[in-house]
């Protein structure tokens, strides 16, 4: 099994995940569209109900690098349909904990693998996307090297303004 083993998310692991997002928030706070304060004042029903939804959707997962030792998760990574059609999905959520970054270890690239075979294989995706934040360079190098490319499109990024959300497309055969 290694250092970690890379899962669905289970909804009993709410308080885990609870905790790794707000490490995540902390840690990278242009990564993701949430504040830390604002997930920090969330109630327990709200990430039990979060985490549950992660767990059990058929159109949305979420997957965890879960510590060999069963102490803590020490990374995540979604997907989801936007749309009832399915054609295409979007990968969300992407945060390794520091400790278990890095190319020998293959944390983020398990994590990726895991979910997007799972929008193909379960949801039947054509299309696999995702936003990443103009500033966050070590996030966007990782997408290219996974062979993510830059669409041209642009959103605002509504917590960091001014500034925008580069849209890539996963680029390989699905």
């Amino acid at each position: 099994m290694g250092m970690y083993e890379v899962r669905r998310v289970r909804a009993d692991e709410w308080r885990e995940a609870r905790e790794i997002r707000l490490e995540a928030l902390k840690d990278t706070p242009i990564g993701f569209g949430e504040w830390y304060e604002d997930a920090l004042a969330k109630s327990d029903e709200v990430w039990r109900e979060r985490t549950r939804k992660s767990a059990e959707s058929e159109a949305a997962a979420m997957f965890v690098a879960a510590a060999a030792d069963g102490s803590r998760l020490v990374g995540t990574a979604g997907v989801f349909a936007p749309d009832a059609a399915g054609r295409e999905y979007v990968v969300y959520g992407v945060y390794v904990t520091p400790a278990f970054r890095g190319p020998g270890l293959g944390t983020a690239t398990r994590l990726f693998d895991t979910a997007i075979s799972w929008a193909r294989l379960t949801g039947g995706a054509e299309v696999i996307s995702l936003e990443v934040h103009e500033n966050n360079d070590r996030a966007r190098a990782f997408y290219r090297r996974y062979g993510f490319v830059e669409t041209g499109e642009t959103k605002p990024a509504m917590l960091h303004g001014p500034a925008s959300l580069i849209v890539m497309r996963y680029d390989r055969p699905l």
